[in-house]
């Protein structure tokens, strides 16, 4: 390389590094968590939440005003504080459930546009007001690492399935896939998953609570690392833990009546049982009751999801990979009156390291 070409290229990369902007910590607002309402007569509520560090713990300092749009929300809040605000830190955005049911894709389409923000972004739906819930203290990282944390911790271990705002993007604009987003709510000084929210479009049209949650995550999803209680006709239980899924859905038929076909392959270990030896009587027992559980709850989900004309699975994604000159709008004509027949298969690899 050249005297010339060198000098060249360090001049070249003195200049670039003179454009970059540079924020020090200490002059700047960084936005951990940001909230939407309705506010009433075509008004959002905006909120967020700004870390304020301390010694060995977090402090929480929340900002709200009321405007017209999410852009006017955001822009007016700089108004409310000394230094700039900035998003790019943001660890989730929450949505009251009034506005979710209106449409929330004017608050979402935002953070697509703002390259700050990564598309693994968490976004939930609250019971009551995203407001409230954001003036909370939860944990000692703040309420945005906190309420981050919480959704992680649900969809890697508990029944949540995953989601982020490019997942939530992906299956709003798909034709054969509708979105869902994780439903949460203030308890005193706690937050709590509760549910998990269905759209059509984007807005809200109907909810599941925490006694479905495994059986959608099992059908929308799956599992690596799970837990969950068989309760047995003779009113005993018994806890299974580290549960692994494999989810096969099949079509059949014509294309635009196809007889679907959802498979489940489920294995796990028990973790406790109270009621006696673990013998392999009590196993295909167990096994057998799981199965029938498996069947009969998600049936009933998966009829649920066709009398509300919704597609959290991705059925029709699915069938148009399946078929040639496949049209979504023909599918979706008939998918209420679809059949769709549910199998599992469960097996017990395992019984502790007691046994």
């Amino acid at each position: 390389m050249s005297m010339r070409t060198a000098l060249l290229i360090g001049v070249t990369v003195a200049l670039l590094c003179g454009c970059v902007r540079k924020e020090i910590l200490d002059d700047i607002n960084i936005e951990s968590a940001v909230g939407f309402d309705e506010a009433g007569k075509e008004k959002i509520r905006g909120t967020i939440v700004i870390p304020v560090y301390k010694r060995g713990e977090t402090a929480n300092k929340t900002l709200t005003t009321v405007s017209s749009t999410a852009k006017d929300v955001l822009e007016e809040l700089q108004y409310k504080t000394s230094e700039p605000l900035v998003s790019g830190s943001i660890e989730i955005a929450l949505y009251g459930k009034q506005l979710a049911k209106q449409g929330i894709f004017p608050f979402i389409d935002q953070f697509r546009r703002d390259a700050s923000i990564g598309t693994r972004l968490y976004l939930a739906v609250v019971d009551g007001t995203a407001k409230h819930l954001l003036e909370g203290n939860y944990g000692r990282q703040g309420n945005g690492i906190y309420l981050s944390n919480l959704l992680k911790q649900n969809i890697e271990r508990r029944d949540l399935p995953k989601t982020n705002l490019h997942l939530f993007l992906k299956t709003y604009y798909a034709d054969g896939k509708d979105p869902f987003l994780p439903y949460i709510r203030r308890v005193g000084e706690d937050v709590q998953v509760i549910g998990v929210v269905l759209f059509r479009g984007d807005r809200v049209v109907d909810t599941i609570g925490q006694s479905d949650m495994f059986y959608f995550k099992i059908v929308a999803d799956g599992y690596s690392e799970g837990t969950h209680t068989v309760r047995l006709n003779n009113k005993k239980y018994v806890s299974i833990k580290n549960i692994s899924t494999k989810r096969t859905i099949s079509f059949s038929g014509p294309k635009t009546r196809p007889h679907i076909h959802v498979h489940i392959a489920l294995e796990g270990i028990v973790r406790e049982y109270k009621h006696g030896p673990f013998t392999s009587a009590v196993r295909r027992s167990v096994e057998k009751t799981f199965e029938q559980q498996i069947r009969s709850q998600t049936e009933a989900l998966l009829r649920r999801f066709q009398e509300k004309q919704i597609d959290p699975i991705g059925f029709g994604d699915l069938a148009a990979s399946r078929y040639r000159q496949f049209r979504h709008r023909d599918f979706y004509k008939h998918y209420s009156q679809l059949p769709i027949r549910i199998t599992a298969d469960v097996t017990i690899r395992d019984t502790g390291i007691i046994e």
